[in-house]
């Protein structure tokens, strides 16, 4: 690879908090000109994957440059493929490569050093996320490490605040508690392969703003029973 210098470790908040920060900023997250994303930290870079019940991040440098990034959690889910339907399941996140130092091999490197720790950490399948159209990323998974298509997400992007959003007078909308939200998720979800087992945390962290339902106000009493009845 030509890259004798470069070196894979552990991130740690101290040493490396500033130039991941850096880096982040320089690399835009978005699949067109139309709209580019910037998520910023707020000064903890592992802020998305801090709440995981197993976590871990990695930086590539070369020198005292951070030219690169990737994050890894790792939690249970449902996969309903015998002999057993729970799975441990590595989450690929977060790959970042410095601009200029992008095709040199540099996330392949990021990649495999993660996928030794979901192996030493009993992981049954490694996934990750990523934009059809971007090229790069679909060749390093696909083509280079195997990965398999499993599903095509939709991510939608609009301005909220130009919306004139109008409810019809018979429709109710209404914030569930935590245990009504957890109830439905299991209820309606758990056939989905991949289905968090640790849904209730996941509800129950600080982050998260909460499970609201839209119901015509003509099956209220439906709801009401409803309510009381998970609630008993």
């Amino acid at each position: 690879m030509g890259y004798g210098e470069l070196k894979i470790r552990s991130y740690d908040v101290q040493t490396h908090r500033a130039r991941v920060e850096d880096l982040e900023r320089r690399c835009e997250v978005g699949p067109s000109k139309r709209v580019v994303l910037f998520t910023d930290t707020m000064g903890d870079p592992i802020c998305r994957i801090r709440n995981s019940p197993v976590y871990k991040m990695l930086i590539a440098e070369l020198g005292s440059e951070v030219v690169g990034v990737i994050q890894g959690s790792i939690k249970l889910a449902t996969v309903h493929k015998p002999p057993k339907n729970l799975a441990r399941l590595g989450y690929v996140l977060g790959l970042r490569i410095a601009p200029l130092h992008r095709r040199k091999g540099i996330g392949l490197e990021l990649v495999l050093e993660l996928e030794k720790w979901f192996i030493a950490n009993d992981v049954d399948y490694s996934y990750m996320a990523t934009e059809k159209d971007n090229e790069a990323s679909v060749n390093l998974f696909v083509k280079k490490l195997g990965y398999a298509k499993f599903r095509t997400p939709a991510i939608l992007v609009n301005p909220v605040d130009r919306r004139a959003l109008r409810l019809s007078p018979k429709t109710e909308v209404a914030k569930l508690k935590i245990e009504e939200a957890e109830f439905l998720y299991r209820k309606l979800m758990t056939s989905t392969e991949f289905f968090p087992d640790d849904i209730g945390s996941i509800l129950r962290n600080r982050l998260s703003l909460g499970t609201w339902v839209a119901y015509q106000k003509r099956r209220v009493r439906g709801w009401f029973w409803f309510r009381w009845k998970i609630s008993k």
